[in-house]
């Protein structure tokens, strides 16, 4: 089976079963709004019987949503396709150069090294601007958070709009700083990459040598061992808290929150 067959079929069964996800999300949204407007404000609103009903209407659209779940896994193995193995990241490669860079350079060099100098002094100037505008976006947060006059208890979707409003856009744009930070750092990375295979031409590898803590901590018995002990723990403390009754009152908390705050049920 040729290859290129494999690809296409991949494709289309991906498309294909992407397209009625989203179709089938937007038919749980509907009947959601449908219940709710029906309701016309008497409570409970999302009964087990209207539940039922809205998912009995939609039930020919989650049927055929499992076929294709499971027809594209068949398909998947029907066709497979080779693995090919995966280009290293540009980033890691530019950093394992430069553990080669030499402190000095000739004339005939020079200039791409103080190319490569200027790129790390502008990303670090980048990061440390995308520092201080999370720092100063949590400092605000807190402040309006502890302000008691911000939540006056009236009205609590207003309340919680109000500080959507206030505390948002600093994530927002601490998010996209970070995201077109990282975008950058890649195309930097791919422009200073030639530079640096110039400077370190005929330098031979710098050997890392791992001092015996180093090799303790990374030994894969030891990753295994932590694993296994954080494993137990939890579980441990999960049974305790289900011994104790946390579990009820967490289960109590979260229906309070569902039916009170949010406004469901």
């Amino acid at each position: 089976m040729k290859e290129k067959t494999s690809k296409t079929v991949r494709l289309v069964s991906g498309v294909l079963l992407s397209a009625m996800t989203v179709i089938l999300g937007a038919l749980f949204i509907w009947q959601v709004l449908d219940i709710y407007v029906s309701a016309g404000g008497v409570k409970p609103i999302f009964t087990r019987a209207n539940v039922g009903d809205g998912l009995l209407q939609i039930l020919p659209a989650i049927i055929i949503w499992l076929v294709m779940v499971i027809a594209a896994f068949v398909l998947w193995e029907v066709f497979p396709v080779p693995q090919k193995r995966a280009k290293p990241d540009v980033r890691y490669t530019l950093y394992r150069l430069k553990k080669r860079m030499p402190a000095t350079v000739g004339e005939e060099l020079k200039s791409s090294y103080n190319f490569v100098k200027a790129e790390e002094e502008n990303l670090k100037i980048l990061w440390i601007f995308c520092a201080v505008l999370g720092v100063a976006g949590i400092v605000y947060s807190i402040i309006y958070l502890a302000n008691p006059l911000h939540f006056p208890n009236k009205n609590v979707t207003h309340e919680m709009l109000n500080m959507v409003k206030n505390v948002m856009p600093w994530a927002l744009a601490a998010f996209a700083a970070a995201c077109g930070i990282c975008i950058y750092e890649g195309v930097s990375a791919k422009r200073q990459l030639e530079r640096v295979k110039t400077l370190t031409a005929g330098v031979k590898p710098v050997e890392v040598v791992h001092g015996k803590i180093y090799k303790f901590f990374h030994h894969k018995y030891f990753v295994l061992g932590v694993r296994i002990a954080v494993g137990c723990v939890s579980v441990a403390f999960i049974i305790a808290g289900i011994c104790n009754g946390s579990m009820r009152d967490v289960l109590i908390k979260a229906i309070n929150i569902c039916t009170e705050c949010i406004g469901l049920g």
